[in-house]
């Protein structure tokens, strides 16, 4: 009798296995990146709609640049909003790294204070103060959010491209440091009037509610804490959705050293609040234009900022725009280490 055992058997596991693992690599839109700071399985088309108007504002010009998956979806939408003497490409490079993973991004100019409006006289540094302290810029920037949205609802009937493309039930919005400022406000912090020109009576206190029901989460790269020009303490008591804070030890505020953002975080209301805090991070390296073919403004600590940046921003909207919630697992000291590099070598995370 043959008592030798057939050899093909003892390869049926490892064949198994072998085609879960292709599986996943072809739906690539169900299985998680092993590294969220790298870019995902989409190919990525840019829209340009640089002529819209907001009949609704006197005509104010709210040109928006549209990174979408070149097919499938629906798709979750992030409005993404530019520091201050930005444009629609200063973060082109993140919006880019979201549309590869899955997401819709919208990336916003304000007219009021984009990169023409910084060059103004070359009084670089006179022009940032004084756009942060515009009473119209100020307030009106969540506005610019808010009517991206409403442009987003038409696209997703008629657009060409963008028709029933865009899950409109999942928005989330992000931006850096006066796109930060926006960030929160369309979350549902109130400005401060108290620095604003020309001065809105009552000339202190708070604004009315700026914020957006139809948004559901926020990342805001260098938030700003408590102070001129944007928010004081009570500002941050009505925010009402998940948020989550990227800044650095070098990240510093006008007229505050860069702890002050810490400081506005301890004042975000508990529950789906993250804030991360990046060793030797400078202000600018939360923005990043590579890919877009303009200048920016050179950061020392930007290539070393971006892989967790980019890493904790995905995994965020991950979980609250995709209900992935086991993303939220991985927006940990432990899970972003491993992103740290060079310059920035280390990282905290707070959460509650």
């Amino acid at each position: 009798m043959n008592t030798m055992r057939p050899r093909y058997p003892s390869l049926v596991l490892p064949l198994l296995v072998c085609i879960w693992v292709c599986a996943l690599a072809v739906g690539g839109e169900t299985a998680p990146a092993s590294d969220p700071s790298l870019g995902g399985s989409h190919a990525v088309e840019t829209i340009a709609f640089p002529d819209l108007k907001d009949a609704g504002r006197k005509g104010r010009s709210v040109p928006i640049k549209v990174h979408a998956p070149k097919s499938g979806g629906p798709f979750p939408v992030v409005v993404l909003s530019h520091g201050g003497g930005g444009n629609w490409d200063a973060n082109f490079a993140q919006a880019h790294h979201l549309a590869t993973h899955g997401f819709v991004v919208l990336c916003t100019e304000h007219v009021g204070s984009n990169t023409e409006v910084m060059k103004r006289g070359f009084r670089f540094l006179a022009n940032l103060k004084a756009m942060t302290r515009d009473a119209e810029e100020v307030l009106g920037r969540p506005k610019d959010i808010s009517y991206a949205l409403d442009c987003a609802e038409k696209w997703n009937k008629t657009h060409e491209k963008l028709r029933g493309r865009l899950d409109l039930e999942q928005v989330g919005v992000m931006g850096h440091s006066y796109g930060a400022y926006t960030t929160l406000v369309i979350c549902g912090a109130r400005p401060a009037l108290h620095w604003l020109e020309p001065a809105v009576p009552p000339g202190k206190g708070l604004a009315p509610d700026l914020g957006d029901r139809r948004v559901d989460c926020g990342v805001a790269l260098s938030p700003q804490g408590p102070g001129e020009p944007f928010f004081i303490k009570d500002s941050y008591a009505t925010i009402k959705r998940p948020l989550l804070g990227i800044s650095g030890s070098r990240d510093k505020q006008q007229g505050a050293e860069p702890e002050n953002r810490k400081r506005g975080f301890e004042l975000w209301p508990a529950e789906g609040k993250v804030f991360i805090w990046l060793a030797n991070a400078d202000h600018l390296a939360f923005s990043d234009p590579a890919g877009s073919g303009r200048f920016g403004l050179p950061s020392p600590t930007r290539e070393d900022a971006q892989p967790v940046s980019r890493a904790a921003t995905l995994l965020f909207f991950r979980a609250h725009l995709k209900q992935e919630k086991a993303a939220l697992k991985q927006l940990t000291d432990e899970a972003l280490k491993q992103h740290c590099r060079g310059r920035v070598n280390n990282l905290e995370v707070f959460s509650k």
